[in-house]
């Protein structure tokens, strides 16, 4: 991040940035100060990644409460966004749960691969069973691993279902599935063809 002045990272699981703190103190306290930058953006308001179906509404609930605290304790405030790429379902009543703990948007992808029933959007309102309502977003490009490449970038633009309505899609760059993070090669590549003729424009926002 002190290379890339432009990069923002988001983060999510309130344990991993806990661990970190006990472990590599000067290493969080340079987080902090990113943070404090905008730079740094923690997503989720939960303890960790849960599983979307099997857990009870309290576990839910118990999952916010602890995350959404910490968020506030050590980053002056709580998450907006529920960050919950990984799960292969989604329970109804997880929208008024995030309302109810100050989460106003929801990403996820796993709903994307399903190879029986294509769901017909990328970004929607997401009604719960008491009638809560959450902005939803399943990246267009399929993937939260991606590498910044031109086809990409290319496919984030075309497969994206409400072209007209949304125009706009994330691009979830790095290797996501595991943890790693982006690449300095991926930066340079997303660097390089941002601002290409031909290609769809797009940028590093937070």
């Amino acid at each position: 991040m002190e290379r890339y002045p432009e990069f923002t990272f988001t983060c999510s699981q309130a344990q991993l940035l806990q661990w970190v703190k006990e472990d590599y103190p000067v290493l969080y306290s340079k987080i902090k100060l990113h943070a404090a930058e905008g730079r740094f953006i923690p997503v989720g308001g939960t303890w960790v990644e849960m599983d979307g179906n099997l857990p009870s509404g309290e576990s839910f609930i118990r999952q916010f409460v602890l995350g959404q605290r910490f968020f506030e304790k050590e980053f002056g405030s709580k998450c907006k966004v529920f960050w919950l790429p990984d799960t292969f379902g989604y329970s109804a009543q997880l929208p008024q749960i995030m309302r109810l703990a100050g989460i106003e948007c929801f990403l996820s992808q796993k709903l994307s691969w399903n190879l029986v029933n294509t769901f017909p959007h990328n970004s929607f309102w997401w009604q719960g069973i008491d009638g809560s309502t959450v902005l939803a977003h399943f990246p267009s490009g399929d993937s939260y691993a991606m590498n910044g490449t031109v086809s990409e970038v290319i496919k984030c633009a075309e497969n994206n279902k409400d072209q007209g309505r949304a125009d706009i899609s994330m691009m979830l760059y790095g290797y996501g599935d595991g943890g790693g993070g982006p690449t300095e090669d991926m930066l340079e590549r997303i660097d390089r063809v941002k601002n290409i003729d031909g290609i769809p424009r797009f940028d590093s926002i937070s």
